[in-house]
């Protein structure tokens, strides 16, 4: 007996010493309420004899005698008045009414008797902290029994979360098989408390122990922590949300990084950093930098170090930490960079211990989105050319996903009218190896064909935003007709994809359309009296001479796409008559490197052998017409028996291809 009892007075010595070392720290706002079962199963022996009674009110008034002064202490107590009664729980001494030494001396006088009510005292229990409510408060349940009186522990326990009184119930299981344990775990977790196990006198020492000083611990110091005012500013993706909300559950984040700010965007000073690791997982992250900032999540950051975790659960606790010296910043981002060999990264939950500044100035709000969006088709905006159809759908309001591939796209305002505007913004939904990383935005008046000056090269971040997934960038103010966007890289997937694009500013008064350049989109006036298509065979138009058979197909109103190559070939008119004609089209259905680029049109009269006098030299656009997709090409009326068309050069592909080939006039009489 005398050899156990030093056993409990050494392993409870580490409480002593550690609830000691606590008290400075503790806060007066720190309130405990404790639970202690005085059920008939209570008298029954543990370890050499002695009463699970005793064992308890020994272990019980020690842990009193060392908790700080300034934690508030409440006692509930029940089974200790009448047996078999489920309704004996009384409210022995409320929060702050008494001391320790009132408490030991109510618990030294118990004698077990009842029933183990559980649920009714828990919810007896937490209407003594309705008044606390935004304080520490803990409770601290002492149970040798599972529920006897038909309630429900784990109902009750989801009853005091939804309260929103911010109360963890910790529970010590003394003496409880494996089954009843699985009964009232549930307490501790569904409240965020913990479970300790307390198999005899010396494994409920150290339990009483371990849950003092979780109860009496300093107040909570992540900065990171939502019920602190922390706040992911930009990740990955949405998983990153659940890496602050403080359930640890987890989640798959992926290799990639995230920002946070701290409460009101205020300054802080830290230097630790925890990652649970709840057990060992190829998933689990390995290798992570941290950074730390001012300028907000798309400011520069400076390095705090790299660090590694272990793919190992730690038994004291699941947290691992990493320290390093004092730094003081506004913001902190995390990069995760490998797994430990699973192929992706989960995580579950993180922490940055530190202080803020709370006598800093709070940061100022986001500035709202200045004027209105001038792309959106609602306001007027039209896209004019684009490389491809899915060009459509970045300014639709549907924020679906579109492949518009690197090229450009031009738009214009409402009625084609000039627009003054400073801000253009890019959806980013998630980080992807897809997402647009550097573009190009350009001004201009003269149509999409005509002359654009650059407003400025700019660069996405490969994550989402979480106040907004639109990433915005600002300029000086510029007026102008058009707006061309320039996708020039992505984020290393090989291809472009892209969202919903916003230009904000304010539109003028509709002017009339601008004047038709030489080199345009199809032509929106009427066409002449008597106009047609002089190569259509229709109309009696015949290919006389070519590079190869695929010409045929570039007159034959199918649209279909031709493999001409570099060469030429030459059309007569209806019966080999002469014509007069001022328009060449060209059909482009979407960007190409096999387009034809650079081509030369000539007039003749003497045959397809015979002497051909130049027309002009032209190049199309590399891109849709979005209102035709024939590019037209006019030039000063020509009266001839015959056109030859020389194709030149290609954008790039190695060879041409082409779809199909107009010449607007009129026949002769």
């Amino acid at each position: 007996m005398r050899q156990r009892n030093l056993l409990v007075r050494a392993l409870f010595g580490g409480l002593l010493a550690c609830s000691l070392h606590l008290a400075s720290a503790a806060s007066a706002d720190t309130n405990v309420m404790f639970i202690v079962d005085a059920s008939g199963s209570m008298k029954k022996a543990v370890d050499g004899g002695e009463s699970r009674m005793a064992a308890a009110k020994r272990v019980l008034a020690e842990a009193l005698a060392a908790m700080p002064p300034e934690t508030r202490l409440g006692l509930l107590l029940y089974g200790h008045r009448k047996a078999k009664d489920c309704t004996d729980i009384e409210l022995a001494s409320p929060i702050g009414a008494e001391d320790a030494a009132a408490l030991s001396t109510r618990i030294e006088a118990l004698k077990p008797k009842g029933e183990t009510p559980i649920a009714a005292a828990l919810a007896l229990a937490a209407k003594s902290f309705i008044a606390f409510k935004g304080q520490s408060n803990s409770i601290v349940l002492v149970t040798d029994g599972i529920e006897e009186c038909k309630g429900d522990p784990c109902a009750a326990a989801k009853a005091i979360k939804d309260s929103g009184v911010d109360l963890k119930v910790n529970v010590v299981g003394f003496t409880l098989k494996e089954d009843q344990k699985a009964l009232i775990k549930c307490v501790a977790d569904e409240t965020g408390g913990t479970y300790y196990d307390a198999k005899n006198a010396a494994g409920l020492s150290s339990a009483l122990a371990a849950v003092s000083k979780a109860v009496v611990a300093e107040p909570d110091d992540n900065l990171l922590a939502r019920a602190n005012g922390g706040t992911l500013l930009a990740a990955s993706n949405d998983e990153w949300m659940k890496l602050n909300d403080g359930k640890e559950e987890e989640a798959t984040t992926y290799a990639g990084e995230g920002v946070w700010a701290f409460k009101d965007g205020k300054p802080a000073t830290f230097d630790r950093f925890d990652v649970l690791i709840p057990e060992a997982s190829p998933y689990n992250l390995k290798d992570f930098e941290l950074l730390a900032g001012d300028e907000g999540p798309t400011g520069s950051f400076r390095s705090i170090g790299t660090f590694a975790a272990q793919n190992i659960k730690m038994m004291q606790s699941p947290y691992q930490s990493f320290k390093f010296p004092p730094v003081t910043a506004r913001f902190l981002k995390v990069v995760l960079k490998t797994d430990a060999g699973g192929g992706y990264i989960s995580c579950f939950e993180f922490r940055l211990h530190g202080k803020l500044d709370a006598a800093a100035a709070p940061a100022a709000a986001a500035a709202p989105a200045p004027g209105t969006d001038l792309l959106a088709a609602a306001n007027g905006g039209t896209l004019l050319a684009a490389p491809n159809d899915d060009w459509k759908k970045l300014a639709d309001g549907s924020e679906e996903r579109a492949t518009p591939y690197a090229g450009e796209g031009v738009w214009a305002f409402k009625g084609e009218a000039p627009a003054t505007f400073d801000a253009f913004e890019m959806l980013i939904p998630e980080a992807s190896p897809y997402n647009v990383k550097e573009f190009e935005l350009m001004a201009g008046d003269e149509g999409p064909t005509g002359a654009f000056r650059s407003i400025g090269q700019f660069s996405t971040q490969n994550m989402k935003m979480m106040q907004s997934p639109y990433q915005r960038f600002t300029f000086a103010p510029v007026t102008a007709k058009y707006l061309k966007v320039v996708l020039k890289t992505d984020w290393g997937g090989g291809y472009i994809s892209a969202n919903e694009f916003h230009l904000l500013g304010q539109a003028e008064t509709a002017a009339a359309p601008a004047d038709t350049a030489e080199t345009e989109a199809a032509s929106t006036a009427a066409p002449a009296a008597g106009t047609v298509d002089l190569l259509s065979p229709a109309n009696g138009g015949t290919l006389l001479a070519a590079a190869n058979d695929d010409w045929k197909k570039l007159t034959d109103g199918s649209e279909e796409r031709a493999t001409p190559y570099a060469g030429e070939g030459i059309w007569a008119f209806k019966g080999e008559a002469p014509a007069t004609f001022d328009a060449f089209e060209m059909l482009i259905p979407e960007a190409s490197p096999y387009n034809v680029k650079d081509f030369e049109l000539l007039a003749g009269d003497e045959g397809p052998t015979g002497a051909f006098r130049s027309i002009g030299q032209f190049s199309t656009q590399n891109m849709k017409m979005m209102q035709s997709p024939y590019q037209k090409f006019t030039f000063a009326p020509v009266t001839a028996k015959y056109l030859k068309v020389v194709l030149k050069t290609d954008w790039g592909g190695g060879y041409i291809s082409a779809n199909e080939f107009h010449l607007l006039g009129q026949p002769a009489p």
